[in-house]
């Protein structure tokens, strides 16, 4: 609904009034539509409740590849990303760059306070990332949810 009532199609903004045209026009889609057949000859990308599934049929080049990925990775909907860095690390305390230290006693206090605000915002479905270095595990590791560790986000020369 959100996505119905926030495009472009209804400037008003009225939900009742979006809905009702909303249904009208799929009553009228339902006249002409044809459902597509995944055992024909045909390339298809069916998107499902607006990316929750998708279902890709006979995609075989290149171009056609890159649109699957451009649909499976727009987001309709407004969404929040936060980004954030480890807690302090042992090796923060004396100055040393890079390595693969732990965190220091404050570098824990601070993934508890982020626990405590990520707590906060009541996010459903949350998703988070982390380098594969300790201090970026052991902040993530607070949160007390499920994380994956992403070998491109390790520091890089350091």
């Amino acid at each position: 609904q959100e996505v119905k009532v926030s495009s472009p199609d209804y400037p008003e903004r009225n939900r009742e009034n979006v809905m009702d045209d909303f249904l009208k026009r799929i009553e009228c889609y339902k006249v002409t539509y044809q459902p597509l057949d995944p055992n024909a000859d045909l390339s298809f990308i069916k998107v499902i409740n607006v990316g929750q599934r998708f279902l890709v049929n006979r995609v075989q080049d290149y171009i056609q590849s890159k649109i699957v990925y451009y649909l499976m990775n727009i987001h309709v909907q407004p969404r929040t990303i936060y980004l954030c860095r480890h807690g302090e690390s042992e090796y923060n305390l004396v100055g040393k760059i890079g390595g693969d230290s732990g965190l220091s006693p404050r570098g824990k206090q601070f993934a508890q306070a982020l626990k405590k605000f990520i707590e906060e915002q009541e996010i459903v479905d949350l998703k988070v990332w982390t380098s594969q270095l300790k201090r970026t595990i052991q902040t993530a590791e607070s949160l007390g949810v499920t994380y994956e560790q992403w070998k491109i986000l390790n520091e890089i020369d350091a």
